[in-house]
């Protein structure tokens, strides 16, 4: 499965490097204040996760018996902290900036969180049937790289784009039928970066008329 992860990652961020061109209004002169927040949100719980304070872990971890009892928020607070221990995390957030950035930059701000937030929530609730018990930022940033891969093949790029952001979405759809939690957050930011793609051209359409 790992050499999976790494395909998806790989193959969606070089797909969003080349989108480059096609930033939010204004976004590509903006710094990614949303990542940067998402990264230290992340960092200092799992940090003191995997230090100081174990127990974070399970307080705050997916766990369908504790989610079923009504503790919903942890469908949220599982992003903050990791089931992988050391190399998890730091590859985790390596990630986390360098696919937020670039998915920060294409949608810009706001609807990078409204996808980050509907993937990891969504997410979560698959994640209950594949993985009840769990945790980690991986939901967010397989999320918003397929929103990169599908916004390569949507809006206007070449080659060297849509190469790569097919076989991203290929093997996120190997994951899906594998039953893999990471198959189900590629799909919903699949579906996320597909509207937003989708609007995005209809509104430079209306403006070149």
């Amino acid at each position: 499965m790992s050499v999976l992860y790494i395909v998806l990652l790989v193959t969606a961020g070089v797909a969003g490097a080349g989108l480059r061109g096609s930033p939010a209004p204004g976004a590509a002169q903006r710094p990614p204040i949303a990542t940067m927040a998402a990264f230290v949100l992340v960092a200092v719980p799992s940090l003191l996760q995997l230090t100081l304070a174990p127990a974070l872990f399970e307080a705050l971890r997916r766990d369908r018996a504790a989610i079923g009892d009504g503790q919903l928020w942890r469908l949220v607070t599982s992003f903050v902290v990791q089931d992988s221990g050391w190399p998890g995390t730091i590859f985790n957030l390596l990630s986390l900036a360098v696919l937020g950035t670039l998915a920060e930059q294409l949608w810009g701000r706001a609807r990078w969180v409204v996808l980050a937030l509907t993937v990891q929530v969504l997410g979560d609730l698959w994640g209950l049937v594949v993985q009840p018990v769990g945790a980690g930022t991986s939901l967010v940033i397989f999320g918003s790289a397929a929103s990169l891969a599908v916004a390569a093949l949507l809006l206007e790029t070449g080659p060297r784009s849509r190469l790569p952001a097919t076989v991203s979405l290929l093997v996120a759809l190997v994951l899906l039928v594998l039953g893999d939690i990471h198959g189900g957050a590629a799909l919903l930011g699949a579906v996320v970066g597909a509207l937003l793609a989708v609007n995005r051209r209809r509104r430079r359409l209306n403006g070149s008329l």
